[in-house]
């Protein structure tokens, strides 16, 4: 088992954030899973909150587990139900791989990077 100290730096999880507008552009870096999708899951509620339109920007991530593929889909859910302004990028090869063999990708809402 790999200690956190001994993890390559690109595994390091980071969370950007862009305002264009009314929309922010959340750049997620790293691998969203258990350990980190909750500090995903605080700042879309948060914006949520502020009726900010979301985009969350998947093309930098390395690893997206089932727990971050619920986050996206409830993010989904949450924004159609409730009238909020939610979409996403397609995300890196890795994550349209794991989005398409769960079998939800066709579900989401895309948007590019920039909120468009």
């Amino acid at each position: 088992m790999v200690s956190e100290s001994e993890r390559p730096a690109d595994d390091v999880f980071q969370m950007t954030e862009e305002r264009c507008g009314e929309t922010v552009v959340l750049c997620l870096i790293g691998e969203l899973d258990l350990a980190t999708v909750g500090s995903v899951e605080r700042r879309l509620a948060d914006l949520r909150r502020e009726r900010r339109a979301v985009v969350l920007d998947l093309d930098r991530l390395t690893f997206l587990d089932s727990t971050g593929i619920r986050l996206v889909l409830s993010a989904a859910e949450d924004a159609q139900r409730d009238g909020w302004s939610f979409a996403m990028t397609h995300g890196s090869e890795q994550v349209r791989r794991v989005l398409t063999a769960a079998g939800v990708a066709e579900r989401l809402p895309y948007a590019d990077p920039k909120g468009t």
